[in-house]
């Protein structure tokens, strides 16, 4: 385990960069005193391993695109993945649903900058499979557990 966690904290400083095909979007915290409220303003799930988003998924991203421009919030969208690969090697699951999870959260971003939000106001992080919502005992757990939350903050 203390291998893993030394590999991994290499992999965030380094920004990944000879790993994945771009940089894990680990962005400046915000300060909880720079908040004075904290909205969940859409959810997306995802088919397993993938990224891609669907036709619901780009009209919810237009309407969060749409208030966070008329509320003047800022956005933060946290990439989430399943713990589906546990039969790996441990390191090669961490890796797997670190760039899932990136992706997402990239894809997403992506999204809300093409309606209109300044990447500036958008923090993004690659959470992996470290926060579940869900047990894992069926394929529903699962599909829980594949996410990117959004959240508005003012």
């Amino acid at each position: 385990m203390k291998k893993i966690c030394s590999i991994l904290m290499a992999l965030v400083l380094s920004g990944c960069a000879g790993v994945f095909n771009k940089p894990i979007c680990i962005q400046k915290r915000v300060s909880v005193a720079e908040i004075s409220k904290i909205e969940l303003a859409g959810v997306i799930h995802y088919a397993d391993g993938q990224s891609d988003l669907s036709g619901d998924d780009w009209t919810l991203l237009s309407q969060i695109a749409e208030q966070a421009k008329k509320t003047k919030a800022k956005v933060a969208v946290y990439g989430h993945a399943s713990h589906r690969t546990k039969t790996q090697d441990p390191l090669q699951r961490i890796l797997v649903n670190i760039k899932v999870s990136n992706d997402r959260a990239v894809k997403v971003m992506s999204g809300l900058w093409a309606y209109g939000v300044p990447l500036a106001e958008i923090k993004t992080m690659a959470m992996f499979d470290t926060r579940p919502v869900a047990e894992e005992t069926d394929r529903k757990g699962e599909q829980a557990n594949r996410r990117t939350e959004i959240y508005l903050y003012w």
